[in-house]
Order: structure tokens, then sequence, then C-alpha cells
């Protein structure tokens, strides 16, 4: 019981979080997370206000998405499901739409290696076509969820799987950021990215090659 009122009160500080970050809006991004072994998840509500959640509004639900004790889970939980059935190395998922970095998948571009906390934390990006959020969505992340851990929806946002929540948020903090320098350095009329080397270099120090 104690695990679960430290998870519930985490996914509520974390999407209140990502609002005060300016990664979601009032209404967008969700968060969830896995209890295991008993294979519940806790996961942020549809329909509230993201600044505003609290520890007792997280809803449970088991892997078949059934909901326990109340409550209606936000409406990407097909893809939290996936991910969780798909993933036994993570125990949480992140959804956010983080401005610069939607904007430049949805423009067809990729998002450069900018800063070494990108480089460390998200070693492969992968996006996908514009899919209405739910099952549809789940399905066109599916086979990108399996082999990296942040994945981008054009028009829509990114899913980021960590350890905990810390992990996975921090994934799309560190993404956004190095859309936000890539754009500067365009507006300013020259941009460079870590090489390949770099990042191996980054990785090294922080002893994650």
């Amino acid at each position: 019981m104690a695990e679960s009122v430290g998870s519930q009160a985490e996914l509520a500080q974390t999407i209140r979080r990502l609002y005060e970050r300016g990664l979601v809006s009032g209404v967008g991004g969700n968060a969830s997370v896995i209890v295991r072994p008993k294979e519940q998840v806790l996961i942020t509500p549809a329909g509230f206000f993201k600044g505003g959640v609290a520890s007792g509004d997280i809803v449970r639900v088991n892997l078949d998405g059934k909901v326990s004790g109340g409550g209606t889970p936000s409406s990407e939980l097909p893809t939290h499901l996936v991910a969780y059935r798909l993933r036994d190395d993570i125990g949480a998922v992140v959804h956010a739409h983080p401005p610069a970095a939607v904007g430049l998948v949805t423009a067809g571009l990729g998002i450069p290696v900018m800063t070494p906390e990108h480089a460390v934390m998200v070693r492969r990006l992968e996006t996908v076509g514009f899919a209405t959020p739910g099952t549809a969505g789940a399905a066109a992340v599916a086979e990108s969820l399996k082999v990296c851990d942040v994945v981008g929806i054009r028009n829509h946002g990114f899913f980021s799987l960590g350890k905990d929540l810390h992990e996975a948020a921090s994934k799309l903090e560190v993404l956004e950021e190095s859309a936000r320098v890539y754009l500067a350095g365009k507006l300013a009329g020259s941009v460079t990215w870590l090489t390949a080397e770099e990042q191996k270099k980054v990785r090294g120090a922080y002893g994650r090659e």
C-alpha cells in the first residue's frame, strides 16, 4: 500500500512538473507507473487540469485496462499498456507534447544531439506518422517501442519510457532542450551538433557507453 501511495504522489507531481515546464497543456499529456509483481498500472486521469492533478485523482488499472477503484484513465492508456507488455525492463511511461520537438518532427526533421544530456539519455529516437490517440496510436508506436525508449508522433507528441518517472520525464526535457538549442542556432545563422565521436566520449565520461 505504501508503494502505491508513493507512486500516486509521484505521478501527480510528474504531470504537474510537465505542465509547469510547458511540455504539456492544461488538457494534454499523461504518465503512468507499473506496480510489480501485482501487474497493476497507475495512470493519470482523463479530463483533469494537468497543473492541478493530485494523488487521489490517480487511476488504477490492470494490464487488460480494467479499472479498479473508480476514475477514468487517460485516453492514451492503450499505449501505456502496450509499452509494459513489450518491455519488462521499464517502470514508467510519460507522454508529453514538447512544442519545439513536436514542431521539428512534424516538419519532417530530426532532432540533432545538441547537449551532453541528450547524448546520454536519448540514445535512439524514432518517429511515426500521425495516428489518432488511443488504440490507433498504440498500434502506430508499438514496433518502435520495442527498440527505443523515446518515440515521436507527428502533429502530436512523444512517448518516453524509463526505469522510473524521473528518468522518463527527464528524457523529454533534454529532448526539448536540444530542439530549442537547435532552433536558436538556426535563427542565429549557424548551428553545430555533437558528432558521433563526441557523443561516444560523453557517454564514456558518464559511464554510459
